[in-house]
């Protein structure tokens, strides 16, 4: 019986995933771009990918477009990301919940509610579907990181920048490490990973990704401070890295003993990231919707867990009123 529970919090949102695919899914934004990008990967020409300064997803990401690009289409990708996001927030919800009852329940309520809320198909239909898988790697990494695997969390936050380069800023899940300097143990092997899939590139080509700039938009909150429709250059992307980091660090260290931390932390980074966007493109809601889902499913697992627990717990002893004569 378990184990058809097991399986049916896999089929039901996987299913339903690919149905929306089938019927409710719009053309994709940017991922015609993206693979137009990933045939140059695929070329003798792999140096120059990242000669177009407006290329900003990571070579991970074109390397897993172009696969299925090549085996079907964009027709394929729409299946294929979004069964894939779909099996990805099954996957965390049940490393997130492990040990604990009902735990096949809530990794089907959160499959379905990813999908019914429209964050798998937008993933496609934006062609950024990073929003959605880096948010939920940082929580596998700060599951790891909590385990005291280090290397391996350091390594998923590597892979995540090769998404796209904000991964980087999962880098505080690390201090849930039991022990500190283990957190340095992961920091490498997350520059160790990084360096392997970028600088390739940067050696052997011309990587010109890092000379976008963005325009500042009037309705974010960065016009406060600069202008609207200023330049937006990657200076002022590490500033907004830089503060993102520092709430995040000091999310982690507040709430390092809890199970909380395990989403707050990346909850936590992708909201300082989206408040302080130049452009706020609609998008970059999908990893904090995510985010939210994954939060709301734990929180509802804790309160039935505890709920549980209170109703079972045997009544006090009633106090003794009998005296020795």
């Amino acid at each position: 019986m378990r184990k058809r529970l097991g399986l049916l919090a896999w089929l039901l949102p996987l299913a339903a995933s690919a149905l929306v695919a089938a019927f409710g899914t719009r053309d994709p934004a940017d991922l015609p771009y993206f693979a137009h990008a990933a045939r140059t990967l695929f070329s003798s020409r792999w140096a120059d990918t990242f000669a177009d300064p407006s290329l900003q997803v990571g070579p991970l990401q074109l390397l897993l477009v172009g696969v299925c690009d090549r085996i079907g289409g964009l027709g394929f990708l729409a299946y294929a990301l979004e069964i894939a996001l779909a099996a990805l927030i099954v996957f965390v919800v049940g490393r997130l919940l492990r040990g604990r009852p009902h735990r096949a329940a809530f990794q089907a309520l959160a499959g379905l509610a990813a999908v019914a809320l429209g964050v798998t198909a937008e993933a496609y239909s934006y062609g950024h579907p990073a929003q959605v898988a880096v948010p939920l790697m940082w929580v596998l990494a700060a599951l790891d990181a909590r385990e005291g695997r280090t290397l391996r969390s350091g390594s998923l936050l590597g892979l995540s920048a090769g998404l796209e380069v904000w991964g980087v800023l999962g880098a505080p899940v690390l201090l849930l490490a039991p022990v500190f300097r283990r957190a340095l143990g992961g920091l490498a092997a997350q520059v160790a990973v990084i360096g392997a899939l970028y600088l390739p590139f940067v050696l052997a080509g011309s990587f010109r990704m890092f000379d976008y700039r963005w325009k500042v938009e009037s309705w974010t909150l960065v016009r406060l401070l600069v202008p609207a429709g200023s330049d937006f250059p990657w200076g002022l992307r590490l500033l907004q890295g830089a503060v993102a980091l520092i709430v995040g660090c000091a999310v982690a260290l507040a709430l390092r003993r809890t199970e909380r931390a395990l989403w707050a932390v990346p909850l936590g980074i992708v909201a300082v990231r989206v408040l302080l966007d130049p452009t706020l493109y609609s998008w970059y809601w999908l990893g904090l919707e995510t985010l939210a889902i994954v939060a709301a499913v734990e929180l509802a697992a804790s309160i039935r867990t505890r709920w549980r627990w209170q109703r079972h717990a045997p009544a006090p002893a009633a106090a003794s009123t009998l005296r020795r004569g």
